[in-house]
């Protein structure tokens, strides 16, 4: 090694730098590539991604060998490789001469059907753990070098870290499919949403929340001021008293809460006048008291706002609001605030 190389625990660093930074498999199959070699001093090494059956790989990322080997052992070998087998059975590194004889090995059947095109004489499969079992297997080998056990423990060390950045990638990709179904939903639902990814430049709005900003002065402004989350984070609300294009004044409401996955601050928004009329006739079926909350809940209020604002229990502010429902014959917030203000409810689920 030159006198001014990183040594190879600095270049690990680095290697495991790259994975935490790795938004794709082809993001780790780069990484790997340009460092195992330097990590390891091996020449020829490689990893596949299991696909859902186990026994044929999703992702084949190799350096140092042929098309014509990697053609050979996925299509002719894998499935009886004994070395890969013992590997993802045990859940540790497993060396071809720890399994058998080098004449054993050079007789078997994964040796004539793939190895014996680069002459392979020692090969070592590495299982790669995810938190679901084994999600694929690293692998090097070469003609005449014996692997000793270190070599064995360096590489199931870079195994796990490539497993951990594979089920992380897995996670994103799920939790982004997740919030896509989920925002397609509230679109569907009429229901206006700004979603705050941790680095992006600008929030993510539905068409709902276009629309509704559409008619804000200065909307990009005053929405930013709405998703600013306060320092003890959870659900929080807010209400900023805005101007409207077309003239006048409204109230923009934002319902927020922070993802604790991944951090996105998503927020549910509602524009209402500013000074909303609510039904004298609606209020009149209820006492004083119920009024009072059935008001606040209409602005916008928790249970637990609404009972420091009154200076009230939780407890008697959720008493009240079950009886404001009974009351009226609407089952969510959403519904008792259409009622006040004049909308017709939707149909009660029974």
């Amino acid at each position: 090694m030159p006198p001014h190389a990183p040594s190879s625990e600095l270049q690990l660093v680095r290697f495991a730098s790259a994975l935490a930074r790795a938004a794709s498999v082809d993001d780790v199959a780069a990484a790997f590539r340009a460092d195992f070699g330097r990590i390891t001093g091996m020449a020829r090494y490689g990893f596949n991604v299991l696909g859902p059956s186990l026994n044929r790989p999703a992702h084949v990322v190799a350096v140092g060998v042929s098309d014509n080997f990697i053609a050979r052992y996925v299509r002719d070998v894998m499935e009886v490789d004994p070395i890969l087998a013992h590997a993802l059975e045990s859940g540790r590194p497993t060396y071809n001469m720890s399994l058998m004889s080098p004449d054993e090995w050079l007789e078997s059947e994964v040796y004539r059907g793939a190895y014996r095109v680069h002459d392979f004489r020692h090969v070592a499969e590495v299982p790669m753990i995810g938190r679901n079992g084994p999600v694929g297997h690293l692998h090097f080998a070469d003609p005449t070098r014996n692997f000793a056990a270190a070599d064995l423990r360096l590489a199931e060390a870079i195994a796990q870290l490539i497993a951990d950045a594979l089920d992380r990638i897995s996670a994103h990709g799920q939790l982004a499919t997740d919030r896509e179904r989920a925002l397609s939903a509230l679109t569907l639902a009429g229901t206006a949403v700004a979603i705050d990814d941790p680095g992006s430049f600008e929030p993510r709005l539905n068409d709902a929340a276009r629309t509704l900003l559409a008619d804000v002065v200065d909307a990009e402004a005053r929405l930013h001021e709405l998703l600013a989350p306060p320092v003890d984070g959870g659900v929080y609300r807010r209400r900023l008293e805005v101007e409207l294009v077309g003239g006048g004044a409204a109230v923009l409401h934002g319902q927020t809460s922070r993802t604790q996955a991944d951090g996105a601050v998503v927020t549910v928004l509602e524009l209402q006048p500013e000074h909303a009329t609510f039904s004298t006739a609606v209020l009149g079926a209820l006492t004083p008291r119920e009024s009072e909350i059935a008001v606040l809940v209409a602005e916008g209020l928790a249970d637990r706002e609404i009972a420091e604002h009154l200076m009230l229990s939780h407890h008697t502010v959720s008493q009240h609001v079950k009886r404001i429902y009974r009351k009226l014959s609407v089952d969510s917030r959403v519904g008792l605030t259409r009622l006040l203000l004049g909308a017709r409810p939707a149909a009660r689920r029974s």
